[in-house]
């Protein structure tokens, strides 16, 4: 079992390194200079639908740096970027290959039901009721829901919101788990981060409930705030395919476990990281040639 406390507290300085290293490195396309000469032969083709096509059609955040946002000259930058770009660099031979929609809590499922992506990579916690409605990848990161709360604030744990309203995100497994543990606490929904900082910048509501990356990210901008609570719904992320799809996902999962034997996850992370200090402990959070991340048995929603 991780230290939850030690990861918040790297995630936090994390996300401070990432506000001053990204911008130097955003223009970089998909991190192609670790690209190799020739694509590797994968275990599993991709998907001949996809192949024909000739570009890979992905559902990606654009505001949840330093994993999918856009960047100062208005492109595609982060963690999940250059992991899709790597992604169609394996089927095309060419990282540029891509068709990148942003998406949101709430629509990146039914953007995928509906065939407008062929796969959803967008900081998507699992949890096993999704898993009844897509096929969900192998792990690619972890996180966990906290809150962000002006610095004034006395709130410190969930529980203090019981009986008063709380601000998330519509769809997200923060809104989740306090429909599923407080459904006491009236939400105010959102469908995108601005509005939800917004909303609570202008005391809308006591506080921002969101994964604990975003929110750390989110802390280090605004002086102001604070990101207080213990981690709940503890859970990897994964990339979402529609249910039923085996060749998709077979591909899909294949084009991970080269990334994980290639160290491509470290290696991007140090791309966006250049903080020597943090590197070493943030290598656990990641897969890594001999460390694998695992999802959990049974709910994720547990009502701690």
């Amino acid at each position: 079992m991780r230290d939850r406390a030690r990861h918040i507290g790297i995630i936090a300085t994390l996300a401070v390194a990432a506000l001053a290293f990204s911008g130097a490195h955003a223009g970089r396309a998909g991190g192609t200079a670790a690209m190799a000469a020739a694509a590797p032969e994968l275990s599993v083709a991709v998907p001949a639908e996809v192949k024909e096509r000739g570009k890979l059609a992905v559902g990606v955040k654009c505001d949840y740096p330093p994993f999918g946002f856009i960047d100062e000259s208005g492109k595609n930058a982060g963690y999940g970027i250059d992991i899709v770009r790597r992604m169609a660099f394996y089927a095309f031979g060419n990282p540029d290959a891509v068709e990148l929609q942003c998406v949101t809590g709430s629509n990146r499922v039914p953007y995928l039901t509906t065939k407008k992506i062929d796969l959803i990579v967008a900081t998507m916690n699992y949890t096993p009721e999704r898993a009844k409605i897509i096929t969900f990848s192998e792990p690619y990161f972890e996180s966990g829901v906290k809150l962000l709360v002006p610095k004034s604030s006395t709130i410190t744990s969930e529980r203090q919101l019981a009986g008063k309203s709380v601000i998330t995100i519509n769809g997200t497994t923060s809104s989740i788990w306090f429909t599923t543990c407080m459904p006491d606490v009236h939400q105010m929904l959102f469908k995108e981060t601005s509005e939800a900082l917004s909303a609570l910048l202008q005391g809308r509501g006591p506080a921002f409930a969101q994964d604990d990356t975003l929110l750390a990210n989110l802390a280090a901008k605004n002086p102001n705030l604070k990101v207080v609570g213990t981690a709940q719904a503890s859970s990897p992320w994964g990339m979402g395919v529609r249910l039923g799809d085996t060749a998709m996902a077979d591909w899909v999962n294949a084009s991970l476990r080269e990334m994980q034997k290639e160290d491509f996850f470290w290696t991007d992370f140090r791309k966006w990281v250049s903080d020597k200090s943090l590197q070493d402990q943030f290598s656990e959070f990641v897969p890594r040639p001999g460390h694998d991340l695992h999802y959990p048995k049974g709910s994720v929603m547990t009502c701690k």
